[in-house]
């Protein structure tokens, strides 16, 4: 995404109640594990796949780090290059102009109400929708 768009994301976040302390990041990072499987369920991938694959990661990570989820920022930044770059390569093979439809959804986003929870996690308000529930 070029800036302005990024900065227009950030925006939006902040206009909603948005914030991330270093401390409250991992629950932005569930938030985004959120869509990532809402991504791999829209791509074909079953509910078996999808919660292998969480799976793995959190062996993974136990076999590496044992129990230790500290923030680690180094290693914060080096998966979100990892999660940019497979990004990037997604959008390629998709072909997708990710700045319109970024555009587009933005539009969206700003119809919708939205509420922060205590870490500052964006969640959808469907209280305040028509027909919706909590």
């Amino acid at each position: 995404m070029d800036t302005l768009l990024t900065n227009q994301v950030i925006g939006w976040h902040l206009s909603n109640g948005g914030f991330c302390p270093v401390q409250e990041q991992k629950y932005h990072a569930l938030r985004l594990l959120h869509e990532a499987v809402e991504l791999c369920l829209a791509t074909g991938a079953d509910k078996y796949e999808t919660t292998a694959v969480v799976q793995d990661e959190v062996v993974k990570h136990m076999e590496r780090h044992g129990s230790t989820t500290a923030i680690n920022l180094a290693s914060v930044w080096e998966e979100i290059a990892d999660v940019a770059i497979l990004l990037e390569i997604f959008v390629y093979y998709t072909d997708v102009a990710i700045d319109n439809v970024v555009r587009d959804k933005l539009d969206v986003l700003y119809e919708r109400k939205w509420k922060a929870d205590e870490h500052g996690v964006l969640w959808r308000d469907k209280t305040t929708e028509q027909g919706g529930t909590p």
